[in-house]
């Protein structure tokens, strides 16, 4: 596992570079944690299975080019902000694909800790403020049904590693 303050400067940094909106304390928990539960910041790489979620956030390329396509396209101010903050060409965000996208997240933690936040950002609910909070927000809206994690394995894994 990485330096959990290491981890945690670098998401301000990145989050910062967003914005100040972008960066309150409850983001800044909420990527770490989620990034603490998806990979205990050692995997970059889906663990088992087909390997698709990339990076310690486990984004799935499809994800970002949805969130490129579907929410930065009509926020151009803010996609320029994360291309900035991830330090990446404009390219990728005005013709995006899976392929481009899987390398990036696999080896860019900045636009790994930007396109986390920007996905919890188009959730049209307040950030939680508690650890039980994150717990229920990150399985409704990052895990989802469909994912194998529950909310007290968030909780579970955030008491003992964060």
């Amino acid at each position: 596992m990485l330096d959990k303050k290491q981890v945690r400067n670098v998401i301000n940094d990145v989050l910062q570079k967003m914005g100040e909106k972008y960066a309150s304390k409850e983001a800044i928990e909420l990527v770490y944690n989620t990034g603490l539960v998806e990979s205990k910041y050692v995997y970059l790489m889906q663990k088992g299975g087909n390997n698709v979620a990339r990076g310690f956030w486990q984004i799935e390329p499809w994800t970002s080019v949805d969130a490129i396509n579907n929410y930065l396209a009509y926020r151009p101010d803010l996609m320029k902000t994360v291309a900035k903050a991830a330090n990446l060409d404009w390219k990728y965000f005005t013709d995006p694909n899976e392929d481009d996208w899987r390398f990036i997240l696999t080896t860019n933690i900045a636009a790994q800790i930007a396109m986390c936040r920007v996905h919890y950002r188009r959730v049209p609910k307040r950030l939680p403020k508690t650890l039980d909070e994150q717990a229920n927000y990150w399985k409704d809206f990052y895990n989802t049904a469909k994912g194998a994690g529950t909310p007290e394995k968030f909780v579970e894994m955030v008491k003992k590693y964060g």
